[in-house]
């Protein structure tokens, strides 16, 4: 038996060149974490630091920052409304379908800004242009007149591109990351797109995200869907 196969075989040592060295593994986990996890951390790390601020100095940031539809000072809503909260508990539930379902379309995808950016503000138009005015997320004894605020318009996005991105694309891990938000968040998303909703919920601003999360996820694909045409006419 030669040298070489000794080395090589499973149970041997590893030596510190080889490609599978823990040093190679750590770098490749590092790098994994940096490209498709770090960038679905840092916007939520932006949510939680304008609450603290907002523990500490009170509600005036919702006030002022939060989208009201169809006025002008709610246009600023539109990039700042993700990153406010009405109080702890709606900040932790958003903070956990953010880091399940941006996980996945980072995974998926590998360009989770870009498409966060998209469904951020296409979102945000649509709900400044046909948002609900009576929505209010403001603590007792606060009147923010109708403000639309939290991260459950993306968030939304995130859910509906995931399902759009599975039925359009048929690849494997799309199929099944689509399958797994459909049974894990179908029915309640879909519930709480609707006038239904419980109190106090901005439905009008989940069927915002939700419409936007399809529209990216069909320019995200326009190139696939053409190549797609191309070899159904080739094979015609």
């Amino acid at each position: 038996m030669s040298r070489a196969f000794q080395r090589g075989r499973a149970d041997g040592p590893i030596s510190a060149d080889s490609g599978d060295s823990w040093q190679s593994l750590g770098t490749d986990l590092k790098s994994t974490f940096g490209r498709t996890f770090l960038p679905v951390v840092v916007p939520l790390v932006g949510m939680w630091a304008v609450y603290l601020v907002m523990v500490f100095t009170g509600n005036w940031m919702n006030r002022a920052l939060g989208l009201q539809a169809r006025e002008v000072d709610g246009l600023l809503g539109i990039l700042f409304m993700p990153l406010l909260h009405g109080g702890f508990g709606h900040l932790l539930g958003n903070s956990m379908s953010w880091l399940v379902l941006g996980g996945m379309l980072s995974l998926l995808t590998r360009h989770f800004m870009k498409i966060t950016a998209m469904i951020w503000l296409l979102s945000g138009v649509l709900l400044w242009i046909g948002g609900t005015p009576w929505v209010c997320h403001a603590p007792e004894g606060f009147d923010c007149g109708g403000l639309h605020i939290g991260a459950s318009a993306v968030i939304y996005g995130f859910a509906s591109f995931l399902v759009a991105y599975g039925f359009i694309t048929r690849r494997i891990l799309a199929v099944i990351f689509s399958l797994a938000v459909l049974f894990l968040y179908g029915l309640s998303m879909l519930v709480a797109m609707t006038p239904l909703s419980p109190g106090g919920i901005s439905w009008s601003g989940h069927l915002a995200g939700a419409l936007a999360g399809v529209v990216v996820a069909f320019v995200f694909t326009r190139s696939l869907r053409a190549e797609k045409s191309q070899r159904k006419l080739a094979r015609s």
